[in-house]
């Protein structure tokens, strides 16, 4: 699976708050264990079967909540075999639909600190950025420890504070293993990339988000690229290509399988965010 990734979709707030259908998608598999499920091709929901329940990474927006209850649905689970929901960071196209799928299944939801602390301070950073897009309050049950994973049955999820595109943006990694074969695969999902809140313009106008953070996502990429993950998950799918092999999963093909993606994702994410800092500084 070489890297690559591809353009953003156009007015996507207006499609995904009116007319979701129009981007959605069915639910594949992409690892061992590991399934996408946000049934939309905008924010990424991947479902992960631990033997003993399941954990949920993002949840997407409220507004395409019930492709995502269908999804997990289509697979032959239950929202109440969803035991924990990870929220990698506190945008609303990553924990919107928390509130909701936290009350239908009674999962726990996790996140950093750092970002309930955002959320809470800065509904109109992380909540409420745009009136098309409505998300529900939602408790948090607690906050990730880099020293302590999240385990549930046969796996464990091992958290990793990545601040940059948010303070408390936080990335996830756990190990599967391939019923075929016997390998064992480490998979990765970086918490967030987004250039969109790491240049001088949205610096100018936050009431919480510094230049410093942005210092500290670059400086991490490189200790990150060196990580070894062999199947590299993106939190929106457009950044990490892996729509183009949707449904084409096999335990025997592995179509996701490769672990050079990770640190080149890492790297053209980096080559952004610079190319973003010297539009800026030759403005000047």
């Amino acid at each position: 699976m070489p890297f690559c990734c591809s353009p953003s979709i156009p007015n996507v707030f207006d499609v995904i708050s009116e007319r979701p259908w129009e981007i959605a998608v069915p639910p594949f598999q992409v690892a061992p264990r590991t399934y996408y499920v946000s049934g939309q091709r905008w924010a990424g929901s991947y479902l992960i079967d631990t033997g003993d329940g399941c954990i949920l990474v993002d949840t997407g927006v409220l507004e395409s909540c019930p492709l995502l209850v269908e999804s997990v649905h289509e697979l032959g689970y239950s929202l109440r075999d969803i035991r924990i929901i990870l929220v990698s960071h506190a945008h609303v196209d990553h924990c919107g639909a928390a509130g909701m799928l936290a009350h239908l299944s009674g999962a726990d939801v996790l996140m950093s600190g750092e970002d309930e602390e955002f959320m809470r301070a800065c509904p109109e950073e992380t909540l409420a950025i745009d009136p098309r897009l409505r998300a529900q309050p939602f408790e948090v049950s607690g906050h990730f420890s880099d020293d302590e994973p999240v385990t549930l049955g046969e796996v464990s999820v091992r958290t990793l504070l990545t601040p940059g595109h948010t303070c408390g943006c936080t990335s996830f990694f756990w190990d599967v293993e391939n019923p075929a074969s016997g390998e064992r695969y480490t998979v990765g999902m970086h918490g967030g990339v987004g250039v969109n809140t790491m240049n001088d313009e949205y610096y100018a106008s936050s009431a919480y988000l510094t230049p410093a953070l942005r210092e500290r996502f670059v400086e991490d990429a490189g200790r990150l690229a060196r990580m070894h993950v062999d199947i590299a998950l993106p939190s929106h799918p457009n950044q990490i290509e892996i729509m183009d092999r949707a449904g084409s999963y096999t335990d025997e093909a592995q179509p996701y399988l490769d672990a050079g993606v990770w640190a080149e994702f890492l790297a053209e994410r980096v080559r952004q965010v610079r190319e973003a800092m010297g539009s800026q500084v030759s403005r000047r």
